[in-house]
């Protein structure tokens, strides 16, 4: 059974969206793939491609669920111009990872949330097996949450519903596992240059590593998954590390040993 199978009728019947960049477009993509009634968007692009482009008041008077996908910067914004707006009974949604779903102020609470699904968009044709294997999070209010609970679960997505106390610290633990990751492996290549490998020598000599690591946290965990010298509690090698280290990268290095010794109950000054 399809998506739109199930959602139709008097309760759900059409989803618009505010913003025709990556993440909307891509979700957008996605939502029809499963057979969710996806009737295009308003943006100030004119490329929309598959998509029914509408003026704005336009698309919301044909929309049951508004979903506003611009950057961060913009949320608000596109609030203030369509808030007067007969936005009676109408679900809107971001998709922020950091902002909550209160921006909406003077919205009917009930009515307003935040979908944020944790994936990288890196195109507006993001892989649909990606989205359908994305780990989503709802926050906001109760009638919007559920409507947006009831899409991904007929669509077979995993998600959490969460605060929106809690959506900042959320978004710093996708950092943590997404941008701070590329920033960590940044270093290390920057490291093996200095020891004489070319930057394409470098990410290749890494990529291994950093799959098997991968897997082994998806296995095992991450308590489980640690090696190395810290984790084995070899401060000889650890201490030869430092020392070869500029200052910035040895406050690094050290941060992120103490998170190792974090896991054996430990730690270094």
């Amino acid at each position: 059974m399809r998506c739109g199978d199930i959602i139709g009728g008097d309760n759900i019947n059409a989803i618009g969206f505010i913003g025709a960049g990556k993440c909307g477009m891509s979700l957008a993509y996605y939502f029809r793939s499963k057979g969710v009634n996806v009737i295009g968007f308003s943006s100030r692009s004119n490329n929309t491609e598959d998509f029914e482009l509408y003026s704005r008041e336009k698309l919301i008077n044909n929309s049951d669920i508004i979903f506003i996908t611009t950057n961060d910067d913009n949320i608000q914004t596109v609030w203030n111009k369509i808030k007067d707006m007969n936005l009676k009974e109408k679900i809107i949604c971001h998709c922020s990872g950091s902002v909550s779903s209160e921006i909406f102020k003077g919205a009917d609470s009930e009515n307003v949330c935040s979908v944020h699904p944790m994936l990288a968009f890196n195109s507006k044709h993001t892989s649909l097996n990606a989205i359908s294997n994305a780990f989503f999070t709802v926050e906001g209010g109760g009638k919007a949450v559920d409507t947006v609970s009831e899409i991904l679960s007929l669509c077979g997505n995993r998600f959490k519903i969460i605060t929106s106390e809690n959506k900042a610290k959320y978004h710093a633990a996708a950092c943590f596992a997404s941008n701070f990751v590329v920033s960590v492996c940044y270093k290390a290549t920057e490291l093996l240059q200095e020891c004489g490998f070319s930057k394409s020598e470098s990410e290749s000599a890494l990529s291994t590593l950093m799959k098997c690591n991968m897997d082994n946290i998806l296995k095992v965990g991450c308590e489980k998954a640690i090696t190395g010298p810290a984790a084995r509690g070899d401060m000889a090698t650890v201490e030869k590390h430092i020392e070869v280290l500029d200052e910035r990268t040895r406050e690094l290095y050290k941060e992120l040993t103490n998170v190792i010794f974090d896991m054996k109950n430990g730690g270094i000054e």
